[in-house]
């Protein structure tokens, strides 16, 4: 069977000589397409097998049939390489090359074709062309120039002369267009070119427009019919032109598309000894916990170990196709559910949990719906983005039983989060302070229902002042939540209450900061907001419940850290679905821009990038990284309280450590194939922005993981090590 490329390319050569027939049966003198230049053209090429993309020659050089009907100038056909030229059946001359005469396959340079063409179709070249135009398709469209005129004083001269002197005329435009663009750049580019590259081209600039200002000056003041300019000073003057381009568009490559491999390399070791690191850091913990706990179980490399790394392997590796890449979300959704299903399995076969791994299912498989309308959500018309600012509830506005469940939707879920909160308080015996800071975050989910209310078109209740109504509230519920992760802070600086559960104080104190946080993560993340809390909170019940499956209920509560590994990679991977279901990718587009302007009507830099950080990453790295400790805290055995503080610790270390392995193994993947992709026809478009998301995120992550671990820290007494727990 014959490969899809070979196929693709007999079908083309078959339709084009069927154009090229009709074209010549009309290229006579007088006829349709007597000035016609035929262009044929890829925007990439492909290897045998059809990939393309790649950084292969196959692939990132492409093809050019050239084709006109009038003949070049007779001295530009006798200076070529007859050795690739050829007859056809027709006794007409073809010729292969890396430069094009007649009818040629050519490599063609992408930034000479942008000027070759606009010279050819006679408009302005672009602006940030460093281009030449090309001498062979310029010669081979000659003849579809007019270029008689009656004041010409080189009228007389031969088609030889006439064409050269056209095109020293282009490439002095041609050139002054460079040198435009090379001033420009180097004023305002931070970087730019050194002066002493500058003075060169300058130097070179300067010669060859002052020569050629020599030659038209000395042809006008002499008047002569029969003066002309001499076919060697033509030539030379080309030769000068070509020459500037051309150490131009040398420079600009070296600086512009030359990278670094040394310091590449440097970055990547980094990396892999961050990794090594992190699992060193994860081992020696393993093993202090097991000494703190006369703990029988050997340690060891598990299924669920095993499984983690695979699930983290494939992600990673995942990032070397832009395909891949572009539908990272739906990879993420794949892997979680593939973990959700085997807990599934397990869950039926233990006999136990089995409602809560029936709920993991089903939210992840609501989560992989929602993936894909937040990857679709610039396919929302403008009218219904209108009427809906979030993709979720962009729905037909000629049903209005859906419309209003739209409106009802995001204020019953933000009713239910209330809820959650309270009944999360009501019991408890923790400290008044927690308490008042979860109620704060509770009338923050009354102002945001009453900010979405007065902004209803259902019910257009004039409740407020539109400028109170659009400024005045989102800017409280933004100082709301400052004072409330401000007095938090505060917290760790004061005296600790004496409490009746020490677990149960922990537990609030989890909740109190990822309330403070949802308040502004939901108003900036439109309606949709509540929902995805709700998401969050389930997958994070579930994870946390399903846990409890990796326990040995005969041996004891406490394992190898291979017993956080499987819980901490699903919630890694539902953090990725978060931030895809919300609307967002990995790319400068994917920003939802509109979030900043929340509460603010002009633009004001550091107040809106936090809020644009806030809101690109509020679902898949605050919430989840402060989430995390739900792991841990299920796993503390009995012991004295500052004995179970100190174990605490220790396995919430352990749980972060995995955490920023994962999203550092994440991290260096992608630094790998944007090393290997870098003369990728997407590394621009594609695989720099993932790595830049990233990156980006791996800094955040490290920044929220240590001041999680100052928030969650707890005193531990001197000789609290010393002692242990034991296990029942």
């Amino acid at each position: 069977m014959l490969p899809f490329s070979i196929i693709c390319s007999e079908l083309t050569t078959t339709l084009l000589q069927k154009v090229v027939e009709v074209l010549e049966g009309q290229s006579g003198p007088g006829g349709l397409h007597e000035n016609t230049l035929l262009l044929v053209m890829g925007d990439h090429g492909q290897t045998i097998n059809g990939d393309h993309g790649g950084g292969s020659a196959e692939e990132v050089e492409t093809v050019i049939f050239a084709m006109g009907f009038k003949d070049p100038p007779s001295s530009l056909t006798l200076e070529r390489d007859i050795s690739s030229c050829q007859l056809d059946a027709d006794g007409r001359m073809f010729c292969i090359n890396s430069m094009q005469q007649v009818r040629t396959t050519i490599l063609f340079v992408g930034l000479d074709f942008a000027v070759t063409v606009a010279a050819l179709l006679g408009v302005p070249f672009p602006f940030g062309s460093i281009g030449s135009v090309n001498p062979e398709l310029y010669a081979l469209a000659a003849g579809t120039w007019n270029l008689k005129r009656s004041n010409d004083i080189f009228q007389n001269h031969s088609s030889t002369e006439e064409w050269m002197q056209n095109y020293v005329n282009v490439l002095c435009m041609n050139s002054w267009q460079v040198k435009r663009y090379i001033d420009v750049y180097s004023a305002s580019s931070v970087i730019g070119f050194s002066n002493e590259d500058l003075l060169h081209l300058s130097a070179m600039y300067a010669q060859a427009t002052d020569n050629w200002s020599k030659i038209v000056t000395n042809l006008v003041s002499e008047k002569s019919e029969s003066c002309h300019v001499s076919l060697p000073d033509l030539k030379r003057q080309i030769d000068a032109y070509l020459s500037f381009l051309a150490s131009v568009a040398e420079l600009a490559r070296s600086k512009w598309t030359q990278f670094n491999l040394e310091i590449m390399s440097i970055g990547f070791g980094v990396m892999l000894i961050s990794l090594l690191v992190h699992v060193l850091c994860i081992r020696w913990l393993n093993k202090l916990c097991r000494v703190y706990v006369r703990s029988h179980v050997e340690s060891g490399i598990s299924y669920g170990l095993m499984l983690s790394c695979l699930i983290v392997a494939i992600r990673a590796c995942s990032f070397l196709s832009n395909s891949y890449i572009l539908e990272e979300g739906k990879v993420a959704g794949f892997l979680v559910a593939t973990t959700a299903m085997l807990k599934l399995r397990y869950s039926i076969t233990k006999t136990k949990m089995q409602l809560e791994a029936l709920v993991f299912v089903l939210l992840i498989s609501v989560l992989r719906f929602c993936i894909e309308l937040g990857l679709s959500k610039q396919a929302v018309s403008s009218g219904l983005a209108d009427v809906f600012p979030s993709w979720m509830l962009a729905v037909a506005e000629s049903y209005p039983f859906w419309r209003h469940i739209a409106e009802l939707l995001p204020v019953l879920a933000l009713i239910i989060l209330a809820y959650m909160l309270h009944e999360s308080i009501s019991r408890s015996s923790c400290r008044r302070f927690l308490k008042n800071v979860i109620r704060g975050t509770i009338f923050n989910y009354l102002l945001i229902a009453a900010y979405w209310t007065s902004e209803s078109k259902l019910l257009n209740l004039p409740l407020m002042r539109t400028d109170i109504q659009r400024n005045y509230i989102p800017k409280v519920i933004y100082m709301i939540g400052f004072g409330q992760l401000s007095s938090l802070a505060l917290l760790q600086f004061l005296s600790e209450e004496k409490t009746s559960s020490w677990k149960e104080t922990v537990v609030v104190k989890i909740v109190a900061v990822l309330s403070a946080w949802s308040s502004t993560i939901i108003i900036l993340s439109g309606r949709q907001g509540p929902l995805v809390a709700l998401a969050s909170m389930a997958g994070g019940w579930c994870i946390m419940r399903l846990e409890c499956l990796e326990q040995d209920s005969e041996n004891s509560h406490l394992q190898t850290f291979s017993l956080y590994s499987f819980p901490v990679t699903q919630w890694s991977l539902l953090a990725v679905c978060l931030f895809f279901c919300s609307g967002h990718w990995c790319a400068f587009d994917g920003l939802r821009y509109a979030a900043a302007f929340i509460g603010f009507e002009e633009f004001i830099l550091v107040p809106q990038a936090i809020l644009l950080s806030i809101d690109t990453f509020g679902f898949s790295h605050i919430l989840p990284i402060f989430g995390l400790p739900f792991l841990a805290i299920q796993q503390v055995p009995s012991g004295t309280g500052e004995q179970r503080k100190g174990f605490f610790f220790m396995q919430l270390c352990q749980v972060y450590l995995m955490y920023g392995l994962i999203t550092a193994t994440t991290a260096t993947f992608t630094m790998l194939c944007v090393a290997i992709q870098r003369r990728h026809l997407m590394v621009w478009g594609l695989f720099a922005p993932k790595f830049v998301f990233d990156v980006l995120g791996l800094m955040l992550t490290d920044f929220l993981v240590f001041l999680a671990l100052l928030y969650y820290c707890v005193q531990v007494d001197d000789d609290g090590p010393r002692h242990q727990i034991t296990e029942k």
